[in-house]
């Protein structure tokens, strides 16, 4: 076997074995000794390839962020669709990546990991991961509040779209103890997705028509206030 496709191979097994440990235990509690004795290597090994446990989880976490980004690139809706379009693909695509038979439940897991207890590589998650995830949900609810699209309220109502999808696969256990559910099931997903979209939507609305509501009386108070002023 050439010296070069030994490192390879050495390099791939140490990647994935160390991908399955920081995804059950996290980064703190995973250790090299595990993940040697599953990648069938020794400490000299990570120390040449990666340098240090450190090192090994940055390269595990790029690999797999880059091995998840065709599922997050489907997140984003086709722009010239109306924002409450925008907001049903958006919902539908992200319940599709963390419920369906193709989603990326490896860097769910890590990200699940990270959200808990933060390593140093967490920036790695957010910039490549999390944050285009909140750039394109906060464009198009901008766009839904119109107006009242203040950045807070962006931010908040994001949030809660996210938490509702992300609920379905933290809690899929409990779930199906408590309602028999399967949501993993394509029609299930189908049925969760309009009804986030639908309540998510509702929600929004309410806070347009309220923020619209305000300015329609602040400018009321103003012409009275004006009138009073002139009489």
């Amino acid at each position: 076997m050439a010296r070069g496709q030994d490192k390879l191979e050495t390099n791939d097994r140490l990647l994935m074995a160390a991908a399955e440990v920081f995804a059950e235990v996290g980064y703190r509690a995973a250790t090299l000794r595990e993940i040697c004795r599953r990648g069938d290597a020794n400490i000299a090994a990570v120390n040449y390839h990666f340098r240090d446990k450190e090192q090994l989880y940055a390269a595990v976490l790029d690999r797999t962020v880059a091995a998840a980004g065709p599922g997050l690139t489907l997140l984003a809706p086709h722009e010239t669709d109306p924002p409450e379009e925008q907001l049903r693909h958006f919902i539908r695509q992200f319940l599709y990546n963390v419920l369906g038979v193709e989603r990326p439940i490896l860097l769910l897991r890590l990200m699940s990991h990270e959200a808990i207890e933060p390593s140093a590589a967490l920036d790695v998650v957010v910039e490549k991961a999390a944050r285009p995830m909140k750039d394109i949900l906060g464009r198009i609810i901008a766009e839904l509040l119109g107006p009242a699209a203040d950045a807070a309220i962006v931010r908040d109502c994001g949030a809660s779209v996210l938490a509702q999808c992300a609920n379905y696969h933290h809690s899929e256990v409990i779930m199906r103890r408590l309602d028999d559910l399967d949501v993993h099931d394509a029609a299930t997903i189908e049925h969760l997705a309009e009804h986030v979209y639908r309540f998510s939507l509702a929600g929004i609305r309410t806070f347009a028509d309220k923020h619209i509501a305000a300015r329609g009386r602040a400018k009321f108070e103003q012409v009275q206030e004006s009138e009073v002023e002139h009489a």
